[in-house]
């Protein structure tokens, strides 16, 4: 029996592991060059991720940290990991982790790596300092070439230098540093092979602050060539000619000045010989003593244009002879920038005084100065310039200090400011006119506010003015339509209850002609037009009282017995005499509707030739008094109407007497006595205001 053909079975599996195994290689993260993953990072929007990728280490140092730099042909990236064993430089690893973006560049982090065996490190390239600091050579291999300005152990095994590199300055780390001396390596030429990485970026803004290089050996390290002798023992050079041409000199070559110590400021001594003055950086600067006379040994360097002494080492000694003492130069010497660093006097008058922070927190005074030639500022450190509040502005002083220019892009001269070294180095040469400009705004500011103030007194006084023009504008249309009323009232209505009382009157004689009932019912009406009559006359009065709204107690009697004689052919006097005193409402009231009453009674029914009115004020009391030459007392007031009982009854509602009798020289007196309360302007017997008694003028 034949065997059946197993070659369809074989093909089938074969199809099937080939299509298992493609899944299940898609499911892997395959490796991406470094390049790749730095554009990744730098594309948006980015989220964490995690990235697969493959290339030799560069440099790694435990004593650093759990991490080390890795590079391909693309790029180099800082990779931080989490195995426990540890890569060698060279080594060639694979590594799964986290790509993130970091402060700066792209970093990996927790990641695990697989060795793949040993490498070749990648060709460095030639660097520059300009280069390494815009960031170009991020987390490659560089050779850079410079001179060491200063070094130093950081570590018993980590040598750290700064090299002045083309125009910057770049610091250099080297791991495993068992040959390198840092005190035979000042001012020496050297090339170093490493990676380059920044040490910091500014905030969130992922900018680049500083770059440094590291090495993972000193066997990456070369001296070119080292300084040619010690700077000490070289001659010590004129602070003038520091920085003047000298033929074969060298950026490695160091110059060594001596000089007193002025002033020190953000690591930078100022020193002077009496001569001219220098500006030496350098990291003992904090240490020396002011007087002190100082050598030092340093770089010449530019910056911003002007001349400094970077990287200096200093040597103090105690102070010799006499002290230094600034030169009295004029603001057109100082402007012109050769004087940078030198002790100077400049005068100028005070403006204002402005405070402005400090590194170390303590802050600085600036003092501005006006001169015939601008402005220029003075500053003083605060913790130096205590209790300097007698500087006023406007004065004229001499400041004494370090003049440091600035130079514009071209390196020419634009303007100067001076370091003043403590409060004894300013002089007031003359005191501030009392009119200062501070003192003339704040009087300037008194008088707007004094302005304000009046202005402000004088709108509410005129809405106050113009609120009473509004009263007084109402009151008098008031009493105008009140006198209106009057007159009207008195012309028809009045008029015509006296012709109906003359007509009843005339029917009188031929009563006896009439009925019983009809003679009745004529007395009745002639009650009634009488009452009505009294009634009209009263109401007339409480209408035209409103005159003591508008004058006082005498104009308003004058004015009321003028307006009742007028047409009449009675000479009226009208009298006032004794203190002024002002009356209560309900007196004036009352005295005015007796006086009217009296001054009626005489015009009417006394047929007098003259009239006489008189009111005399006193604080204790008040006497109306209204007398005439008529016919004399006829027994009392007439039935019906407002009489003497109508004033008797005003004369005991203010607490006053009534006397009524016969004139002298003929005719009759009418007199009114009325009591003040200790001169006050309310009388013991005015009534309480309530519902029921109210002012009867309104």
């Amino acid at each position: 029996m034949k065997p059946k053909p197993r070659l369809p079975f074989v093909c089938l599996c074969l199809v099937f592991g080939m299509v298992t195994g493609g899944c299940l290689r898609a499911e892997e993260v395959l490796p991406q060059a470094i390049g790749e993953l730095q554009l990744k990072a730098a594309t948006e929007p980015f989220e964490p991720v995690e990235i697969r990728t493959s290339g030799i280490v560069t440099w790694i140092d435990p004593g650093e940290g759990k991490f080390f730099q890795l590079q391909d042909r693309t790029g180099g990236v800082q990779v931080s990991f989490t195995n426990v064993d540890w890569p060698l430089v060279g080594d060639t690893v694979e590594i799964e982790g986290r790509l993130e973006r970091g402060p700066y560049a792209p970093v990996i982090s927790n990641a695990r790596f697989r060795h793949k065996g040993r490498g070749i490190r990648p060709v460095a390239a030639n660097a520059s300092g300009g280069g390494l600091l815009n960031g170009e050579y991020n987390g490659e291999l560089v050779d850079v070439h410079g001179w060491v300005r200063s070094a130093e152990m950081v570590s018993p095994t980590t040598f750290s230098a700064v090299l002045s590199s083309g125009s910057a300055r770049v610091t250099v780390r080297v791991s495993n540093a068992r040959t390198l001396n840092p005190e035979d390596l000042i001012a020496a030429k050297i090339w170093m092979r490493g990676v380059a990485v920044p040490v910091r970026a500014r905030g969130g803004l992922r900018q680049l602050v500083d770059v440094q290089v590291l090495a993972s050996t000193d066997d990456d390290f070369h001296v070119f060539r080292r300084e040619p002798s010690d700077p000490w023992k070289s001659p010590i050079r004129p602070l003038q000619q520091a920085f003047q041409y000298r033929p074969g000199f060298t950026r490695g070559d160091r110059v060594r000045v001596r000089g007193e110590l002025v002033y020190e400021r953000d690591g930078v001594a100022y020193l002077n010989d009496g001569k001219s003055g220098i500006a030496v950086r350098g990291a003992g600067a904090a240490k020396l003593k002011r007087g002190d006379q100082v050598e030092a040994v340093g770089f010449p360097d530019l910056e911003d244009f002007l001349p400094v002494l970077s990287d200096a080492v200093f040597a103090s000694f105690p102070p010799e002879g006499g002290a230094v003492a600034p030169k009295p130069m004029p603001v057109d010497d100082l402007v012109d920038g050769l004087q940078h660093a030198a002790y100077v006097t400049v005068r100028g008058r005070l403006l204002d005084r402005l405070h402005a922070p400090s590194p170390d927190g303590s802050g600085i005074l600036v003092l501005a100065l006006n001169t015939p030639r601008g402005v220029f500022t003075a500053e003083l450190e605060e913790k130096q310039g205590e209790n300097v509040s007698y500087l006023e502005e406007g004065c004229t002083l001499d400041a004494s200090g370090i003049c440091l220019v600035s130079a514009d892009g071209a390196g020419n001269s634009t303007s100067f400011k001076v370091l003043i070294p403590d409060r004894n180095s300013i002089r007031v040469v003359e005191h501030a006119s009392f009119f200062t400009v501070k003192r003339l705004l704040v009087l300037l500011s008194i008088a707007l506010g004094g302005l304000a103030a009046v202005a402000i007194f004088a709108y509410f006084i005129s809405r106050r003015n113009l609120k009473l023009a509004a009263e007084m504008r109402e009151r008098t249309a008031v009493t105008a339509e009140r006198n209106r009323l009057a007159r009207d009232l008195h012309d028809t209505l009045e008029q015509g209850l006296t012709g109906i009382h003359l007509q009843l009157h005339s029917i009188g004689n031929s009563e006896e002609d009439a009925s019983p009932d009809t003679r009745e019912r004529l007395q009745a009406v002639d009650v009634l037009v009488r009452q009505c009559h009294a009634e009209m006359r009263q109401s007339i009065w409480n209408l035209r009282s409103v005159a003591l709204e508008q004058f006082d107690l005498a104009e308003a009697i004058e004015r009321a017995a003028r307006s009742i004689a007028l047409g009449s052919n009675i000479e009226l006097e009208v009298k006032r005499s004794g203190v002024p005193v002002k009356l209560p409402p309900l007196i004036e009231d009352n005295l005015l509707r007796i006086g009217q009453e009296a001054v009626t009674n005489a015009v009417k029914h006394a047929r007098a030739g003259s009239l006489t009115v008189e009111l005399n004020t006193a604080p204790e009391s008040v006497t109306l008094t209204v007398s005439d030459d008529g016919s004399g007392i006829q027994g009392g007031s007439r039935p019906g109407h407002f009489g003497l009982t109508g004033m008797g009854e005003r004369a005991v509602r203010i607490g006053g007497k009534l006397e009524l009798t016969e004139n002298p020289g003929g005719g009759t007196l009418v007199r009114v006595k009325v009591p003040l309360r200790n001169g006050s302007s309310r009388n013991q017997y005015e009534p309480a205001h309530s519902s029921t008694h109210q002012d009867p003028r309104r």
